[in-house]
């Protein structure tokens, strides 16, 4: 969690609705009746002691600071956790600091792609920061700041959320985002935020993860959510899940009035993003020192996962899950020869393909090509960028999504 001088806040506070960018897309979002029992059995899978690994590894680096020779570690420690989860494309996102007094190059951003079936062009986005901050000192490699509940709490939830989540399939793509530099100004999401507008990446919703495991003694659970006015009808859904999948837990709007998260980021650059958030009014008040640790900063494990299940919830119903993810069902086998590849790529189905598309990582659509029923095709990408795409294939029984990489 960022936090910026109060004075500052106080000033800017009339520009609030200024910064507030209009969407790039407008989407519509489920309205929740009932529980969906597959939902609820998602949520029911997330594991507590799972959550409290992740903390205490992450919570066992020295520290997480953007300018100390530890982030590079947790980087790649974040990288292997998603390879070993088997989500589809693993990537980092490289970005400069920009910041007086700080090295121009630090970790990447993680990103974690799990494509969808039937929309993969579609966003759903939850993230999380895994830079933590302590100022007590002047060598970056030596001041201690194990950052448990700002934000290894908050990642902790999206690396749980990707655990269980990428078992199974959805409309859209999800991508789980682990983002750096978060403690000097939003720097990592600011500027994937602006990649993903500039390239017009299609977000349906980002859900952020910051600050989950603290709750003053004597308080009851409950989650203070934040989002600009822009934002209000991807509220209204966060605010309808959680009524419905958690009726007991209070739920309303919060501002904090010392700080800032992702969320803003992505919301700047014309998407809609939410915060949920622990009690603005009693938060941790241990981060940012070398006593942000388990036990004592991040004091409520069950908090930890109810923000945890809320995430999944709300990403695997914006998502669309499918039902053969968890019945199971035929599957459609299809081919790709030779990948990775660079002038050409054949297709092969058992099915009859009805037509075949090429995205980039952006959800661009980069071609399209129709076949009458055909087994087999052969796409030309001798002009394609090197790098990673997503192949999305139609045919008679149905649709599915292939990796191909281009040399």
């Amino acid at each position: 969690m960022k936090r910026f001088v109060f004075i500052v806040l106080l000033l800017a506070g009339g520009l609030v609705v200024k910064a507030q960018a209009p969407h790039l897309f407008e989407h519509t979002y489920p309205v929740i009746e009932n529980e969906n029992p597959e939902i609820r059995a998602l949520m029911d899978s997330v594991s507590i002691d799972s959550i409290v690994a992740n903390i205490q590894h992450l919570s066992s680096y020295h520290n997480r600071r953007c300018d100390s020779r530890y982030i590079w570690e947790v980087q790649d420690w974040l990288t292997s956790r998603y390879q070993g989860f088997g989500v589809d494309t693993v990537l980092l996102h490289d970005f400069k600091i920009h910041k007086e007094g700080f090295p121009e190059e630090t970790a990447d951003n993680v990103l974690a792609v799990q494509w969808g079936t039937k929309s993969p062009e579609e966003f759903v986005i939850c993230g999380a920061h895994y830079d933590s901050w302590n100022d007590d000192g002047t060598d970056p490699d030596t001041i201690h700041s194990p950052g448990a509940d700002d934000n290894a709490s908050g990642v902790a939830g999206i690396l749980e959320t990707a655990r269980i989540l990428s078992h199974y399939s959805f409309d859209r793509t999800i991508i789980y985002g682990n983002w750096c530099a978060e403690e000097i100004g939003l720097v990592g999401s600011a500027a994937y935020a602006a990649d993903c507008a500039a390239q017009l990446m299609d977000i349906v919703g980002y859900f952020n993860l910051d600050m989950t495991g603290y709750l003053e003694e004597g308080t009851d659970i409950h989650v203070h959510l934040m989002y600009t006015t822009q934002d209000s009808i991807i509220a209204k859904y966060v605010y309808n899940f959680s009524h419905v999948y958690f009726p007991e837990m209070p739920i309303r709007q919060n501002w904090l009035a010392w700080g800032d998260s992702d969320y803003s980021s992505f919301n700047r650059n014309g998407y809609p993003a939410v915060h949920p958030f622990e009690d603005v009014h009693a938060s941790s008040p241990y981060i940012h020192t070398r006593n942000d640790v388990l036990g004592l900063s991040v004091n409520n494990l069950e908090q930890s996962k109810r923000f945890t299940e809320l995430n999944l919830g709300l990403v695997a119903t914006l998502a669309g899950i499918n039902h053969e993810g968890i019945a199971e069902t035929e599957a459609i086998n299809v081919a790709l020869f030779p990948n990775p590849t660079r002038e050409s790529v054949t297709i092969l189905a058992d099915d009859n393909m009805l037509n075949v598309s090429v995205y980039n990582l952006f959800g661009q659509q980069i071609t399209i090509k129709d076949l009458d029923k055909a087994s087999q095709c052969t796409l030309n990408t001798s002009d394609f960028a090197s790098g990673i795409y997503v192949v999305k294939i139609k045919t008679e029984n149905g649709l599915i999504a292939k990796r191909l990489i281009i040399n």
